[in-house]
């Protein structure tokens, strides 16, 4: 028996596995809301449903990532082609902002904490732009 390949089904399918994915998300986010009415932030932050929620939306922007990629980069107007230096730069002006609200809004004192949240800062907008960069590059050097 031959499968079927039909276009309409599988984006209907498609459709239907993000409907389920939103209601899900949606639920967890209800669950953890809740949570964190009743017993506190701190019980949320600990609770395994919010590490799988992260994980979870982590997954999806950075498959997300190149799907905007391509429609950008497929506009009629060529774009710059910024250099990695200013990626970079950004990354660390993010980070000290971040770094300075963590130490003024949120009165922490200790250095550690506050060179972490930039660090970590700093890697979370690192990452995605250099692979970003990346393709970009990649798909200039190919034309």
């Amino acid at each position: 028996m031959k499968r079927m390949k039909d276009e309409r089904l599988q984006l209907q399918n498609f459709k239907n596995i993000r409907i389920a994915f939103l209601l899900q998300t949606l639920g967890i986010v209800a669950i953890l809301v809740y949570e964190g009415i009743d017993k506190g932030v701190r019980a949320v932050v600990v609770n395994p449903l919010f590490i799988v929620l992260m994980l979870t939306m982590a997954v999806l922007l950075w498959l997300n990532i190149k799907i905007t990629i391509d429609v950008y980069d497929d506009s009629e107007k060529p774009r710059k082609f910024s250099p990695y230096d200013q990626i970079v730069l950004i990354s660390v002006v993010i980070a000290i902002i971040f770094a300075l609200v963590a130490k003024f809004a949120l009165n922490m004192i200790v250095f550690n904490e506050i060179f972490l949240i930039g660090f970590i800062v700093f890697i979370c907008f690192l990452i995605p732009g250099s692979y970003i960069y990346y393709v970009r590059k990649k798909r200039v050097n190919r034309k």
